[in-house]
């Protein structure tokens, strides 16, 4: 992707203004679960993952999307992913009929279709349709473990130069 999440984001937000609907909420609400998806919103989800340096994990559903029912109950609410998922990245689930910029910008073709941003806009994953809970640990595992040991390195290196001042 050329353009990264935030200013599509950004250009989305500014040209639509989007909320999330009602029915995006009700929706969200009977699908979330074990709560896996935190959020409600795009735009909240996207604040949260800035101000925690967090990634953000996105999953675009649709009406009767057999696949994305299959995903939530099969690999969303595997333990061991749901707990990785919670401690690790801000959720949230997004239907396409309130994001429907976003998702054409994003380029989203099918459901579910699920992105990994890192707090700073960059799309670490795209993952089109449903993925089995192995494979999806094998993919999204190694990059927030990645990520996890960038802001430990980037936190460390900020310690040290604060002691070298000091």
């Amino acid at each position: 992707m050329k353009s990264t999440f935030a200013s599509v984001l950004t250009l989305v937000l500014l040209t639509v203004g989007s909320q999330a609907s009602q029915a995006q909420l009700v929706h969200q609400q009977a699908s979330r679960g074990k709560a896996i998806f935190t959020h409600t919103s795009v735009e909240q989800a996207w604040k949260s993952a800035v101000a925690t340096k967090k990634p953000l994990l996105v999953m675009f559903t649709s009406d009767s999307c057999l696949y994305c029912k299959k995903m939530m109950k099969e690999t969303y609410q595997h333990p061991a992913i749901a707990r990785m998922l919670s401690q690790s990245t801000e959720t949230v689930m997004a239907h396409s009929r309130d994001y429907r910029d976003l998702v054409q910008k994003l380029g989203v073709r099918g459901y579910p279709s699920t992105l990994l941003i890192s707090p700073e806009g960059n799309v670490l994953d795209f993952m089109e349709g449903y993925v089995e809970p192995k494979a999806f640990a094998d993919r999204i595992y190694p990059l927030l473990l990645k990520r996890t040991a960038q802001v430990s390195n980037a936190d460390s290196s900020i310690a040290v130069n604060t002691a070298e001042r000091q």
